[in-house]
């Protein structure tokens, strides 16, 4: 909703009577039911009723979960918060210079008093950290039943505003929240700089999604996650690549050219998040396997490890190639058994081998893969 109009005449006093609280929003509210228009400083405006707050939640909650819902939902509002910058700017040729954190609460002022819920009391302000509390929010209470944090409109709205008038990237976390059974909502708000470290390392903890980094431009045939292009290739590809190959040198050899050439893709790739700064070697492992589950390759089931053996068995569903040739009664998985392989000695510097011991394809539950250390390592 914009809170202001260019061609409405707005004095320094009518803010300054809103933020001391002499004044309220009401004031400058005109509703005309007959007509479905309602303004506010002469700008049409439009409630926010419940049911459509919670559709929103629930639109991404379908393809994501509530947690990554609530991430959604941020990732939305903060282009809206965005939008204030025109606001300030209005603010200074008024002789108003209010502080990011003054700037901030008047804002919500103005949103709470059209019903975002309580009032907004700034808790501490310092030059890269700003809290506010407010007793309830309108999400904690349509969302109450997700007992946890919900406020993702307001966390969203939040980062963007502070963005836009200083310039710089600013992060928010909502550290308490009523729906979660907290006695407020609270909100921490941190200037930081998103590197992709920051965000790859959001993604493996389960804190984002690859789908807050995508930047899709499909007129101009371009997409890219974080900082690299990406490409969209459909499933059948990998059916058109294996036949391909098994026509000229037979099933065998097709599937280890398969093996050895997504063993280097996942080596290569482990190595690509190193130069971004990444050393763990769990961390590492964890991110390529994230990043390629995220991306349509497979879900992964379960992940175990046994120490004695020195095995690594990882479970996989609807991996690409299963999903691609179906029901063959046979074992086909050779891409993604290489690619788990590489992956894994990437991220730990040692040689191993990998192979599918039970694939959909061939009728089993799963598709299930053993990696372990090859012999001598040779």
């Amino acid at each position: 909703m914009r809170i202001f109009d260019r061609n409405v005449t707005m004095k320094k006093e009518d803010f300054e009577a809103i933020l001391n609280g002499s004044r309220d929003v009401t004031a400058y509210m005109q509703v005309k039911p007959q007509e479905g228009i309602t303004t506010c400083f002469g700008v049409r405006t439009a409630s926010n009723p419940d049911y459509l707050v919670k559709a929103i939640y629930e639109m991404y909650e379908r393809s994501l979960n509530r947690k990554l819902a609530v991430k959604a939902v941020a990732q939305l509002f903060r282009s809206v918060g965005l939008g204030s910058l025109g606001l300030y700017r209005l603010l200074q040729k008024l002789g108003m210079e209010l502080s990011p954190a003054q700037f901030l609460v008047l804002v919500f002022t103005l949103q709470h008093q059209q019903g975002w819920g309580a009032p907004l009391t700034l808790v501490d302000e310092q030059e890269r950290r700003i809290i506010l509390r407010t007793n309830q929010t309108f999400e904690s209470q349509v969302l109450k039943e997700w007992k946890m944090p919900v406020c993702g409109i307001h966390v969203g709205w939040i980062e963007g505003v502070l963005t836009a008038v200083t310039g710089k990237n600013w992060f928010c976390l909502e550290t308490k929240c009523v729906a979660n059974g907290d006695d407020c909502c609270e909100f921490v708000a941190d200037q930081r700089e998103a590197s992709w470290k920051w965000k790859a390392e959001a993604i493996t903890r389960g804190d984002s999604a690859i789908t807050e980094y995508i930047d899709f431009r499909p007129l101009e045939g371009k997409i890219q996650l974080i900082d690299d292009p990406v490409v969209m290739m459909p499933r059948f590809i990998f059916t058109s690549m294996m036949n391909s190959l098994t026509r000229t040198m037979g099933e065998a050899p097709a599937g280890g050219v398969n093996y050895r050439a997504y063993m280097d893709m996942g080596k290569e790739n482990v190595a690509h998040y190193k130069k971004m700064g990444i050393s763990n070697p769990n961390t590492l492992a964890d991110m390529a396997f994230t990043f390629y589950s995220q991306m349509g390759w497979f879900r992964i089931i379960r992940m175990e490890w046994n120490e004695a053996e020195k095995v690594k068995t990882i479970t996989l569903e609807h991996t690409v190639e299963s999903e691609s040739f179906g029901k063959t009664g046979k074992k086909v998985c050779y891409c993604t058994a290489g690619l788990l392989t590489g992956i894994v000695e990437g991220a730990f510097g040692i040689k191993v081998q990998g192979k599918e011991i039970q694939c959909r394809s061939k009728g089993d539950e799963h598709c299930v893969f053993e990696i372990r250390n090859r012999p001598n390592g040779a």
